[in-house]
């Protein structure tokens, strides 16, 4: 199915990036919301049919519903993310796709690059303010989706990351917490990073860590999933082996994976 510049495999559980030819294998949160969306394509999907295990006997959160169509929407770009749309109080839909008008502007090209820049910024900043307003309305719903804390941490060059935690429980948080400040102190001697947003939340029998970063390379949009499990008592997600290994300061010259999964243990 046709989703913008993406084309979704359903069968094998891809999302295809057709402009760049980048494979976001999905995990089973954004692959189980991207399924419900399409199959009920042009209606609202009400929260509790996303929470819910559909086929089999498995739950999610609703934090994990929001924070997938979060990670899908980045995918898609901002000139699609709107395909997905938010309905207040109720659920999510997906809307019909609509394939880019062709125009035929006789302009010299030199003239045409500064005019998509200019409509891009447009765009971005009316996205940027709807984004505000869904934000305050959420704020007064039943059962609003808040992260527990966000901090910026500052680089060497003063760019700033956010580092952003999740969890349903404002109380129980120290390992959150402290795995959290593992990667702050790792941020502090990049001196430049590609990512700009780290989440942070940890599964309900806090056996996995899952760790989301957003960033912006050369213009695109990129994402990074990571989950991280521990059995061990006291458990340690986050370590200096993980992180030498992570490279959270790479500047990443080659092409960034959207999709990455790491075990430990």
């Amino acid at each position: 199915m046709q989703l913008g510049q993406c084309r979704f495999d359903i069968g094998k559980g891809d999302l295809i990036n057709q402009d760049t030819d980048v494979v976001w294998h999905l995990p089973r949160a954004e692959l189980h919301v991207l399924s419900l969306l399409v199959e009920y394509q042009g209606n609202v999907v009400a929260k509790s049919l996303l929470e819910s295990g559909h086929e089999d006997d498995s739950h999610l959160s609703s934090a994990s519903v929001a924070r997938a169509i979060f990670t899908l929407r980045s995918f898609l770009g901002p000139q699609y993310e709107s395909l997905i749309e938010t309905v207040k109080g109720q659920g999510y839909m997906l809307r019909a796709h609509r394939a880019r008008k062709e125009t035929n502007n006789k302009w010299p090209a030199q003239f045409i690059r500064p005019q998509q820049i200019i409509l891009m910024s447009i765009v971005l900043v009316s996205l940027l303010l709807a984004g505000f307003w869904w934000f305050n309305q959420q704020r007064h719903t039943d059962n609003p989706v808040l992260p527990l804390s966000v901090e910026t941490v500052t680089l060497k060059s003063e760019q700033q990351v956010d580092v952003i935690l999740y969890s349903l429980s404002n109380t129980n948080n120290e390992l959150l917490i402290e795995q959290a400040q593992q990667l702050v102190q790792s941020l502090q001697l990049c001196p430049v990073t590609i990512w700009s947003r780290v989440f942070l939340s940890l599964s309900h029998d806090k056996q996995v860590l899952n760790i989301t970063l957003r960033g912006d390379h050369y213009g695109q949009s990129l994402i990074r999933n990571l989950k991280i499990s521990d059995l061990r008592q006291p458990k340690q997600f986050v370590t200096l082996q993980w992180l030498a290994q992570l490279n959270i300061c790479s500047t990443s010259n080659g092409r960034v994976s959207p999709s990455n999964q790491l075990q430990g243990g």
